[in-house]
């Protein structure tokens, strides 16, 4: 079998606020609870805690640069973005980590912005059992960075990556989370400084 080259990686996150339905998608030794904390800070903004009850890190097909093939699900994720004052922006800071079906761990690190519109807030606060927001219909930019202690997946951790993300209700306060993600390469040019 020839190995397929991958260059995209798709994030998905499933957040319940709802404890009932985690509890049926879940084993009940693993069972979820969004708490979702909030804190003034001393600028003004808000500071958030999300737990995520279930999610998976795929490759996807794609470009001949990009070779390293993942199947994952995500163990531990935690999301802490802060809030700015005006309630215009976030800044998610998700912390993950995956197991992949071959048995190595990788954490993942995801900073980035993105704009708060009434739709995403009526998903992600359960008050749409239908909405969806796909991907490009937001401001939405993270940076994602691996680290692992596998020689398999070194070149995840040597690498950049970015993403844009997608929002769905999944309805009992139930959303989903997508986060399409490419690798970030270097390319030359004649272009110096002056």
């Amino acid at each position: 079998m020839e190995s397929q080259r991958h260059d995209q990686l798709t994030v998905q996150n499933v957040v319940s606020n709802n404890p009932a339905s985690a509890r049926k998608a879940m084993p009940p030794d693993n069972i979820p609870q969004l708490h979702i904390g909030t804190g003034n800070l001393s600028t003004g903004g808000t500071l958030v805690l999300g737990h995520v009850t279930m999610g998976a890190l795929v490759s996807e097909p794609g470009s001949l640069k990009f070779e390293t093939l993942i199947n994952a699900t995500m163990s531990h994720t935690n999301d802490f973005p802060t809030i700015d004052p005006s309630g215009l922006y976030d800044r998610p800071n998700f912390l993950d980590l995956v197991s992949t079906d071959d048995g190595a761990y990788l954490q993942i690190h995801a900073t980035g912005i993105q704009q708060s519109t009434l739709e995403v807030a009526s998903i992600i606060n359960g008050q749409s059992d239908s909405a969806s927001v796909p991907y490009g219909a937001i401001y939405s930019v993270f940076v994602i960075s691996f680290r692992t202690g596998s020689a398999k997946y070194q070149n995840l951790e040597n690498s950049i990556f970015v993403g844009s993300e997608t929002v769905k209700a999944l309805g009992n306060g139930d959303f989903r989370v997508g986060l399409r993600v490419s690798k970030l390469y270097g390319t030359k040019t004649n272009v110096t400084l002056t």
